[in-house]
Formats: structure tokens, sequence, C-alpha cells
């Protein structure tokens, strides 16, 4: 009688522990970024977009505005934004892009850009976290 009450309450306890909200983390799940979350995601383009212009071969580009952004836990995290990037060298040169940061930043060179605007040519680059 005494394992068949355990086994209930162990029941029990499983159930409870999986109904519970999981506050956003869903591992492999896309997470689409709202309010301090979305900031957070132009943090991170942010600053892939400083290290990349302080490379040799890097663009210059800058952050207009954020429009949409999600997150997803997958090797490491994977960033898809959708905003506007000024050529710094060129500030009259805004173009609407879809970047895609995906950050393994264990690895040398971990962090993987890649800018999609339109008609023009896909570029991707990498860069040290």
């Amino acid at each position: 009688m005494k394992r068949i009450f355990i086994i209930a309450i162990l029941g029990v306890v499983c159930v409870a522990i999986t109904a519970r909200p999981n506050e956003g983390l869903r591992v492999g799940g896309v997470t689409n970024l709202e309010g301090e979350k979305l900031k957070e995601a132009e943090d991170v383009l942010e600053n892939s977009l400083k290290k990349l212009a302080a490379g040799e071969k890097g663009p210059h580009y800058k952050l207009g505005k954020m429009y949409t952004a999600s997150r997803q836990t997958v090797s490491g995290l994977l960033y898809k934004m959708n905003a506007d990037i000024i050529d710094s060298e060129n500030e009259e040169n805004n173009k609407n892009c879809n970047v895609t940061i995906w950050s393994q930043p264990w690895l040398e060179n971990g962090i993987k850009v890649t800018f999609n605007c339109g008609k023009d040519d896909e570029l991707t680059f990498r860069h040290s976290a």
C-alpha cells in the first residue's frame, strides 16, 4: 500500500512539473522577442556590427531600426532579425535586411553573422565572442 501511495505522489509531482509554464525557454523552439528581450537582441546585433567594423574585412554597418527578432536555442543561440541597416561609409545607403546571428562563443570565431538585404548578395562574416 505504501508503494502505491509513493508511486501516486511521484506521478502527481511529474504532472505538476510538466504543467508549469516554462517562462519562455523552449530548447529548440523559436521564441519571438518583444520588449526587453527585443532590446537584448538589438544589443547582440550592435555588438556584432562593432566587432565586424573593427575587423579588416568587415562591413561598416550601424543599426537603424529593429523591427522583429526571434531567438532559438540550437548548438548555441540563433537570432533572426529584421532591421534597417545603415552603411557608415554612406549614411544614405539605408537597407532593410534579414540578419541571422548564430552564436557559438566556445568556438574560435564562433559568431556567424549573415546579412540578406533584398536584391543584394547575401553576405556572411565571422567574428570572435
